[in-house]
């Protein structure tokens, strides 16, 4: 059995990544978009000395905005923030000093480049830590107005463009966390899904013992009858006797429920295996859920609780350090054992170089399962992709 959580090509491509993507060359263009005016406006103000120490400071923001879309880790963001807003301080220093016409002449141009630190918020797919980013980035930017006019000796004139980014910005996020949710509806609910299979399979089961039952009583009857001499004998008469009553108290039927009543225990393993696959599919990582596990199982809440934080290490792995945009995860189980594999296809590393001291994979995923009698084994080599086998204990109560 294969089911898709969410497809990436129409989902998280189009919303997370495309949101991501379009941030950071917004960003990029508003500073880019600003070298024009700005050399225009210097030259016809004859200014034009000031040039290259201003290109240089819009270079400077340019850069951390590549950085950041490289490399988004939070003390880079931070970094960046700190950086570029020292560098917008310096910029509007430079157009405001002896030239406080500037201001009422061009308004927008001293300003621009502060709107790429409200930016910083639109790359993330989590809504509200999307929208505390862009609150700080607006922060910043005002930090940086008042500081440049206050060194420049003019009142400070607050302009409309960061406050009209962090609008677009924080509607942008919200946009984005509504069509989340309505698509997060669609994934399928195992409960609900194992019971239908069960059902479906249940009546198939009954079509055929239904027919089994009426070709070995009624059919067979009938054709006793009808190859009967005029008067039946005692025994054929107890006999028909006994097949009727069969039908009538339709105990056969009943059996037939029984067997098929469904099994719990597996589904709520897999409801919570789909959400983790879904969480880190909206982080821009395409997944693939598969197995069909051939027995029925039950863990215990401490083995449950391990295993799916191993298997939410191992993803979070994947998007961090593999480069990958697709990871596949297999369940499936056997007496005594449930055993999740998550594969992707990223750079893959070098098991014997990694050092005794860095923890990664081997606390959070080995000596976690090994804490609860489980154990995890890892396949990895450069450029062939990385294979983690995690394997959980089942409880006693195993179900055949």
């Amino acid at each position: 059995m294969r089911v898709g959580i969410l497809p990436r090509e129409t989902a998280s491509a189009v919303i997370t990544g495309a949101m991501s993507v379009t941030g950071w060359a917004v960003a990029a263009a508003m500073v880019l978009l600003t070298i024009p005016v700005l050399v225009e406006t210097l030259i016809i103000r004859e200014r034009a000395a000031d040039l290259p120490l201003a290109l240089l400071l819009l270079g400077v923001v340019l850069g951390g905005v590549a950085a950041v879309a490289v490399r988004p880790r939070r003390w880079v963001v931070l970094l960046f923030l700190a950086v570029a807003g020292l560098a917008c301080v310096g910029y509007e220093v430079l157009l405001l000093t002896d030239d406080p016409g500037l201001v009422a002449a061009s308004p927008y141009l001293v300003s621009r480049p502060t709107l790429v630190l409200v930016l910083v918020g639109i790359p993330t797919s989590r809504t509200m830590i999307g929208i505390a980013w862009s609150l700080i980035g607006f922060a910043v930017s005002v930090v940086v107005g008042v500081v440049s006019f206050v060194i420049a000796g003019l009142p400070f004139e607050p302009g409309f463009g960061p406050v009209m980014v962090l609008a677009v910005s924080t509607i942008a996020s919200l946009t984005l966390a509504a069509i989340q949710v309505r698509i997060r509806k669609s994934v399928p609910n195992f409960d609900d899904l194992e019971a239908e299979t069960l059902s479906i399979a249940h009546g198939e089961d009954l079509a055929r013992l239904t027919t089994a039952v009426v070709h070995d009583t009624l059919l067979n009857d009938l054709a006793v009858v009808m190859n009967a001499p005029d008067r039946l004998g005692e025994a054929a008469r107890q006999r028909l006797l006994a097949d009727l009553e069969t039908l009538r108290g339709a105990d056969w039927i009943t059996a037939a429920a029984q067997t098929g009543a469904p099994a719990e225990g597996d589904s709520e393993l897999r409801n919570e295996v789909a959400r983790i696959a879904t969480e880190f599919q909206w982080r821009g990582l395409s997944m693939h859920l598969t197995g069909a596990p051939s027995v029925r199982y039950q863990l215990t809440a401490e083995v449950s609780d391990a295993l799916l934080a191993a298997v939410r290490a191992c993803l979070e792995n994947v998007v961090r350090h593999s480069g990958a945009t697709t990871a596949e995860l297999e369940v499936f189980a056997e007496a005594g054992s449930v055993t999740v594999m998550v594969t992707d296809r990223g750079c893959g590393f070098d098991l014997g170089s990694v050092a005794g001291d860095r923890l990664g994979l081997r606390a959070s995923v080995v000596e976690r399962m090994a804490a609860v009698g489980g154990m995890a084994k890892i396949w990895s080599a450069p450029g062939e992709g990385t294979s983690v086998v995690i394997s959980a204990p089942a409880s006693p109560e195993f179900l055949p």
